[in-house]
């Protein structure tokens, strides 16, 4: 493993790509000035908006930021009582260091950058689905334990962002489905925990710059594919 390729990671981009992070900083920045409840969900929102930029570029430090962000949304979940948040957070903080793990063993020459990009074909979509399924059965009675307010939706909100992580970790294109189900329905519950239970906007707003993020992603691990064939 090279020793400097968190620095690496962030050289090679295109101009475009450079000037969508600074915007989603700027934007994540100008929602905390509005909302200044808390500095703490303003470092975790810089640390995930950070960490799907290098996930669209396909870069392993992704899960390095995405570990700090994991930690910190966490606790803020637990602290708001979005008990789904804490359910995913805690999910992704132990593949956020599988999956650094496994990019950094696969990769040839230590950096843990992304080029076999594998897409879901055929029968493999309707075994996403049965991993979908069965993520959202036991997240369903998970949550149910702790008489969670809107058990479905956090439900469905888990299992589709756990699945994108699985499949982010086998480097297939066909996590940005997930994840932008995924950050789509976030949208809506931390849209209803800031109604109801004092959530944060600057998280709101967070999961808007994902979406569109996971859109650039996806396609641009099909330019990856394409250049690398």
């Amino acid at each position: 493993m090279r020793s400097n390729f968190i620095i690496n990671d962030f050289k090679g981009w295109e101009r475009k790509n450079y000037l969508f992070l600074f915007l989603m900083i700027i934007v994540q920045i100008v929602a905390f000035f509005f909302n200044p409840s808390s500095c703490i969900t303003l470092i975790g929102g810089l640390s995930g908006i950070i960490c799907v930029n290098l996930i669209a570029q396909g870069k392993a430090s992704n899960y390095i930021f995405g570990f700090i962000s994991a930690l910190i949304i966490g606790y803020f979940g637990l602290k708001t009582r979005v008990y789904a948040e804490v359910l995913l957070q805690t999910f992704y903080i132990v593949m956020d260091i599988t999956g650094l793990y496994t990019w950094l063993k696969v990769s040839e020459d230590g950096s843990g950058s992304v080029t076999d990009v594998k897409i879901l074909a055929g029968i493999q979509w309707l075994y996403a689905g049965l991993v979908w399924l069965g993520i959202g059965v036991v997240a369903y009675y998970l949550l149910g334990f702790v008489n969670d307010a809107q058990q479905m939706l956090d439900a469905v909100t888990f299992s589709v962002s756990a699945t994108g992580m699985l499949l982010m970790i086998k480097r297939y294109q066909s996590q940005f489905v997930f994840w932008l189900l995924g950050n789509c329905f976030s949208l809506v519950l931390w849209f209803r925990a800031g109604t109801h239970a004092g959530g944060d906007y600057a998280l709101f707003v967070m999961y808007c710059m994902y979406t569109f993020n996971s859109i650039y992603g996806m396609i641009h691990w099909l330019k990856i594919k394409k250049n690398n064939n």
